[in-house]
């Protein structure tokens, strides 16, 4: 699934090289088989791509794919061993590539609070960036370890030459720490999703030959965001209509239970699927939905999906996210359980009205704005730095 990370690193790498350091422990199995997907010189040399971690993705464009023991990934996140193998580890990876390309100053662009532990380790600086785009204590797996993730977010923040953020939430609570931080809200990809709407562009078989209304979602299926309880009623209340569920169930949330969904006729659970197919599956759905619950992880979240949502102008039915509080009068709110079955009743009747401006908004709402409104404000730092 593409996330903030995804769309700025590859955006950025069309000026400027780029590695992606990506977060979490490498599963054994799909780490050789991507090397094996690779050119022939470069997965041949499976010694050095042991050592360095490091996998060219385009011209400019490279991530890292350390390898972790078996296991390790079921130690507690303050487990020393597992904060070596997920953050210093990977740290020294890009040590090496940052050595290997001959680099003075790079930029050191942080996502996971984890790494704040690891700020002295940064090395060569030329600006250390913190992007704040989730309140990672509240994740589930993390909420028992709270405090130890808090005491590292801190140390990030403090340690940062500037921090953005996604939500006026995250803004308001780490502002204090750092006089850079920044909001800079979450944008979507409209030219990417306005293919919705494309007549040239042929619907997703599969959810095209369904007969009736289609309600769409896209996105991680976890417990602690998707209200399932809101779907499942809305599906058993209007059983001539289709729930169409698109992506990864369980994501940072094992305890996720889809069971009832999936024994509903009219849910359909497709998995994941490639990022360059969705708006042919978008296309086939007349409401887009981000039924979400509210609780102190989505106080704080701003969802790339709602202006994505938007751009294929779609109707667009919300929980009450404080984060999107601007937009409300663009999409349709739901805050019961009842009330979001009588908004999708509205959205359908809804049709094609106002999809104009809801394009229009996406439009104003990418991702060339968000990188643009990003890189002023490193324009600057980098103008204070001290010349070499």
């Amino acid at each position: 699934m593409w996330t903030n990370k995804q769309h700025i690193m590859s955006r950025l790498a069309k000026d400027h090289q780029v590695l992606h350091v990506d977060f979490g422990f490498e599963n054994h199995f799909r780490y050789f088989s991507n090397t094996r997907r690779f050119p022939s010189g470069e997965s041949a040399d499976m010694p050095r791509r042991l050592k360095d971690g490091i996998i060219q993705r385009g011209e400019t464009l490279w991530t890292t794919q350390t390898i972790s023991p078996p296991g390790v990934s079921l130690f507690a996140p303050p487990n020393r061993l597992r904060q070596h193998f997920e953050f210093a580890n990977k740290i020294q990876a890009a040590q090496r590539f940052i050595a290997s390309q001959k680099r003075q100053a790079p930029i050191w662009w942080v996502y996971h609070p984890g790494f704040g532990a690891y700020v002295d380790q940064f090395k060569p600086r030329g600006l250390l960036v913190y992007d704040c785009v989730d309140d990672y204590s509240a994740f589930p797996a993390y909420q028992p370890h709270a405090e130890w993730l808090e005491d590292r977010e801190r140390a990030l923040c403090s340690a940062a030459d500037l921090v953005f953020t996604t939500s006026s939430t995250l803004y308001e609570l780490r502002k204090s720490l750092n006089p850079e931080t920044h909001l800079v809200h979450n944008v979507g990809d409209a030219a990417h999703f306005k293919q919705a709407m494309d007549p040239h562009l042929e619907a997703a078989p599969e959810i095209a030959k369904l007969e009736g209304p289609v309600i769409g979602f896209v996105g991680a299926v976890s417990d602690y965001k998707l209200n399932v309880d809101w779907m499942l009623a809305a599906a058993r209340a209007r059983p001539n209509w289709h729930f169409v569920i698109i992506g990864p169930v369980g994501l940072a949330d094992p305890s996720t239970n889809v069971s009832s969904l999936r024994e509903q006729a009219n849910v359909h659970l497709l998995g994941v699927r490639a990022y360059d197919q969705l708006p042919s599956y978008l296309k086939a759905v007349d409401v887009t939905v981000i039924p979400y619950r509210i609780n102190r992880y989505t106080e704080s979240v701003f969802p790339i999906k709602f202006f994505e949502f938007m751009a294929t102008g779609k109707p667009v039915v919300v929980s009450p996210l404080p984060s999107c509080s601007d937009y409300f009068d663009a999409v349709l709110v739901a805050d019961t359980e009842e009330s979001f079955i009588a908004k999708l009743d509205e959205a359908l009747a809804m049709g094609s009205t106002n999809r104009d401006s809801r394009v229009a908004l996406a439009e104003a709402n990418s991702w060339p704005k968000r990188i643009g409104s990003i890189l002023s404000h490193i324009d600057r730092k980098l103008e204070q730095l001290p010349s070499s």
